[in-house]
């Protein structure tokens, strides 16, 4: 089933279909549920053709669908600042403080491969040009 560009799983329990949207914790599920006038606990195949419509409707309403733009919004923002934040988005490493001598190992395969690929223009000095 197809809510707002997510595919729901329909063996699942709807609070728990209805948290793999975008901005939806448990709590705002438990009131679309209750908006609705459905049980959390019932399975998303066994509502009804209006019910499912009424959902749908309800959460149109109350999801945002601005709230993946924003958050881009607000990243692009702190790249264009030059914030501490947003040079670690740009570069692809974790920007909330976490350790990357031993873990994010992902994220630093991607800059190396990045930097040699040119897209990063990093400033080399006299010994490193020297080098290649």
């Amino acid at each position: 089933m197809l809510i707002l560009g997510t595919h729901l799983n329909q063996k699942q329990s709807l609070l728990i279909s209805l948290q793999a949207l975008f901005g939806l914790n448990t709590t705002n599920a438990l009131k679309i549920c209750s908006l609705v006038g459905i049980s959390p606990k019932v399975k998303l195949e066994k509502l009804r053709v209006n019910q499912l419509n009424k959902l749908m409707r309800i959460c149109r309403e109350e999801v945002d669908t601005s709230l993946i733009r924003y958050t881009q919004n607000d990243i692009q923002r702190l790249i264009q600042l030059k914030h501490y934040r947003g040079t670690r988005h740009m570069f692809g490493l974790p920007a909330r403080g976490q350790r990357t001598r031993t873990n994010a190992q992902t994220s630093k395969k991607i800059k190396k491969y990045a930097f040699r690929a040119g897209y990063a223009n990093p400033k080399l000095s006299e010994k490193t040009k020297n080098r290649k």
